[in-house]
């Protein structure tokens, strides 16, 4: 279905999938950290924590299994003695995503969300049971105990640990149960049904090697299309979800649909540029430039065919 080169280009979006708003959360972009740290900030009071040497761990000192428990059993005296425990939680969690330790961080984040809610164990909340969970987060989140960002980035943390794990089960279900949640929660928030999306559709791939697991794959191809159509019909201009379905549509060989996608999305950049949306020359806009080499990619295919 064209060549090695062609295809890579074209896949690019398959990186952003489960983390494409993790990359969001750790670019140090102002607007995450209104939504975010700054109210945490105030209630941990000042750095009680480096997230530079979580990262660390993994990446410098590569400790062995042993120490690691041992760093992990001392993280979690840490926790348990804060009077801030909510928030340190999420900060060693996003701190473990950063390592790469999906699972790691899937703990905290567990963790956070359960400190964030007033009486969880006496109300009966089980922090896998996100079925029955809504009630619980609407009232947490009203309270303002509960920030939907941190059921989001838990959200994202258990696909990532799937993901890790050949699309593993239990985390996937969790996944996918906690978007949708955040779904009802919000229905103007796209971000929720886009990961579902992502999640359906690269879980859905069969014989797919994830971290040198095999993928048996789940059917549940139509259903990732069906809800990046569901956002499109209320936001026709967004970008990120048009980019998706047309690399979604080139993954499972239709090739021509996809292009013809790729020229939606060169009209609503340029569309946009005309607008004012997009500050620099589109010669220098990322997006543009891909849309036109994945256009090009696919002229030269759709010719050769």
């Amino acid at each position: 279905m064209g060549t090695k080169n062609g295809r890579f280009s074209l896949v690019f979006l398959r990186k952003w999938v489960l983390t494409f708003c993790l990359l969001f959360f750790f670019s140090g972009c102002e607007y995450l950290k209104s939504l975010t740290e700054s109210r945490y900030r105030k209630r941990i009071g000042g750095e009680l924590t480096s997230e530079k040497d979580i990262v660390n761990w993994k990446e410098k000192l590569a400790l062995e299994e042993a120490e690691m428990e041992e760093m992990e059993k001392r993280i979690r005296k840490l926790v348990q003695k804060s009077n801030q425990s909510a928030a340190l939680s999420w900060k060693i969690a996003r701190a473990y995503m950063r390592a790469g330790s999906a699972d790691l961080g899937v703990r905290y984040y567990e963790e956070a969300v359960s400190e964030s809610i007033p009486n969880a164990k006496q109300g009966g909340f089980e922090i896998h049971s996100y079925e029955s969970a809504l009630p619980f987060f609407e009232k947490a989140i009203q309270s303002g105990k509960l920030d939907k960002q941190l059921l989001y980035e838990t959200a994202v943390a258990y696909a990532n640990a799937s993901k890790d794990m050949g699309w593993e089960q239990t985390r996937r279900s969790r996944a996918i149960s906690l978007f949708k949640q955040l779904a009802k929660l919000d229905k103007d928030d796209s971000r929720f049904p886009f990961q579902l999306a992502l999640v359906y559709f690269d879980s859905s791939l069969k014989d797919e090697s994830w971290n040198g697991k095999l993928s048996s794959g789940y059917d549940e191809i139509e259903t990732a299309f069906s809800l990046l159509d569901q956002i499109l019909r209320k936001e026709p201009y967004n970008v990120p979800t048009r980019f998706a379905k047309a690399n979604f549509l080139y993954q499972i060989g239709k090739s021509s649909l996809a292009y013809e996608e790729y020229v939606r999305i060169k009209s609503i950049l340029e569309q946009m540029k005309e607008n004012g949306n997009i500050r620099e020359p589109l010669e220098e806009n990322s997006s543009y430039k891909n849309v036109l080499k994945n256009l090009n990619l696919l002229g030269a295919q759709n010719k050769s065919n």
